[in-house]
């Protein structure tokens, strides 16, 4: 595994400041409004295939300004959700969030400080039903602390319990470039306070944990919509992209085809 490649401390203040800027908007998390849509979407889809039984305990772990967090838990009003976030900021804008959305009032649902690398220290061993992380992972510092990460959310999860990870992994990322550079655009890099998976080494270094591993291409179609025909559109007429135009929204429901994306579904089960 590769040694630490990023600053901890300068990755928090970097989610706390985009909390702090971009207040209740969509986008504390991510310029892409419409991928957190394809997001949720996949999410919903996940947990509603899951069966849970009523009271099932959810835990969204990185849960930022808890956009998602809420919107998933309006699609299950029998479940049980709690939001983790490092961010005091990004979670004072959770809960202002969560006591702007009357339709969940009655709804179990709270968001909590705390860190995805000692999440065991925050919930029971064997208490939790599922875990999602969406993009939380790709923010910590090393691999290291990664899989350990990964390895706590093993011990908070019931027996047949599951793991739910949105999160980058780097094979995506080639073939993303790949479909870029044969049309004359730029390689998207990896960004300073991301550190993707590899995906050969996910499976092998977790596969003594969870009885099964299963990745998912979710948003392939959507980012070779975005990312090579949108942006290589946007190339040739010289204008800025926006990821607010229309073929971005389009994009949300084509069915996933290929392995254009960094951005995969990662479903471990216990």
């Amino acid at each position: 595994m590769s040694t630490t490649v990023n600053n901890t401390s300068q990755i928090k203040a970097y989610w706390d400041q985009r909390a702090l800027n971009a207040a209740e908007s969509p986008k504390a998390t991510t310029d892409d409004i419409y991928l957190r849509e394809l997001e949720i979407k996949t999410f919903t889809q996940a947990i509603r295939g899951l069966d849970l039984a009523d009271g099932s305990v959810v835990v969204d772990v990185g849960c930022g300004d808890g956009f998602t967090t809420c919107h998933i838990a309006a699609e299950f009003r029998q479940l049980k959700f709690i939001g983790v976030d490092y961010s005091q900021a990004m979670i004072i804008t959770a809960r202002k969030r969560l006591s702007n959305m009357p339709k969940l009032a009655d709804q179990y649902l709270e968001f909590r400080v705390g860190d995805a690398t000692s999440i065991e220290t925050l919930f029971a061993p064997n208490s939790v039903d599922v875990v999602l992380t969406d993009r939380c992972l790709i923010n910590l510092a090393s691999p290291l602390a990664q899989y350990d990460a990964i390895r706590q959310i093993y011990k908070i999860l019931r027996a047949k319990g599951h793991y739910l990870g949105i999160e980058n992994f780097t094979s995506g990322q080639e073939e993303l470039n790949k479909a870029r550079t044969a049309i004359g655009l730029m390689e998207i890099p990896v960004r300073w306070h991301n550190l993707f998976f590899k995906e050969d080494e996910f499976r092998d270094t977790l596969q003594s944990l969870y009885s099964d591993i299963n990745i998912i291409n979710f948003s392939s179609s959507y980012y070779y919509t975005t990312r090579v025909i949108y942006s290589k559109y946007c190339q040739m007429l010289d204008i800025e992209p926006d990821y607010c135009h229309e073929l971005h929204q389009l994009a949300v429901n084509l069915p996933p085809i290929g392995m254009f994306s960094p951005i995969k579904l990662a479903v471990l089960a216990k």
